[in-house]
C-alpha cells in the first residue's frame, strides 16, 4: 500500500496523529474494501475519568459498516486500544468514528437518518445502503434514545403544566 493512498484515507475519516490507516484491501468480488486502522500513540484518554493513561494492550479486532466508497462497501476493522486507569482497572476505549458497542460509523448512522427522513420507510432505505434492516432499525432506536436523554424533562413539564392551565 502506499503511503499517499494511506494518508488520503486519514484524510478522509479525518483521523488524528494518533490513529493511521495502515491496511487497506479490497475484494473485487463482493465489491468492498477494508481499512485497517491502528492507534499509533503511547497513552489514550480513560473514557470514565478522560485522564491519559498508558495502553495495557488491545482488544481483539472489530469491524464498523462504514459509508460506500464508489460502489464497494466499505469496513473499518480495529484492535481497540485498552488502557489501564489510575484504579488499576481495564478499559477499552472508543474509537473517534463510532459510538461504544455499535457495528457502523457515524458517518454511516447520519447516512442512514438522513434517507430516513427522505423516504420515511426503513425497508428501502436499508435496500439503498446495502445493510440489513436491524441496523436500520438499531440506528433509529438509538438516535432516538439519544434524543430523549437530551431533553430537559423539567422544561418539557413546566411547559406542559403552563399549556394545561391557559386550556382551563
Amino acid at each position: 500500500m502506499t503511503k499517499f493512498i494511506s494518508q488520503y484515507f486519514d484524510l478522509l475519516l479525518n483521523l488524528t496523529d494518533d490513529w493511521q490507516v495502515t491496511d487497506i484491501s479490497t475484494h473485487f468480488k463482493l465489491k468492498e474494501i477494508r481499512l485497517t486502522i491502528t492507534h499509533i500513540g503511547k497513552q489514550c484518554e480513560c473514557p470514565e475519568s478522560f485522564d491519559l493513561c498508558s495502553i495495557y494492550d488491545h482488544a481483539p479486532q472489530r469491524e464498523w459498516r462504514h459509508l460506500d466508497t464508489m460502489e464497494y462497501k466499505t469496513y473499518i476493522l480495529c484492535k481497540l486500544p485498552r488502557i489501564t486507569n489510575k484504579n488499576g482497572k481495564v478499559r477499552t476505549i472508543s474509537p473517534p468514528w463510532a459510538a461504544k458497542h455499535v457495528s457502523y460509523t457515524h458517518k454511516f448512522e447520519h447516512q442512514i437518518i438522513d434517507l430516513l427522513i427522505a423516504t420515511k420507510n426503513q425497508t428501502k432505505t436499508a435496500e439503498f445502503m446495502r445493510c440489513g434492516f436491524r441496523t436500520v432499525n438499531s440506528i433509529i432506536h438509538n438516535s432516538t434514545k439519544r434524543g430523549l436523554e437530551r431533553r430537559d424533562l423539567n422544561r418539557l413539564n413546566s411547559t406542559h403544566k403552563r399549556d394545561s392551565l391557559v386550556k382551563q
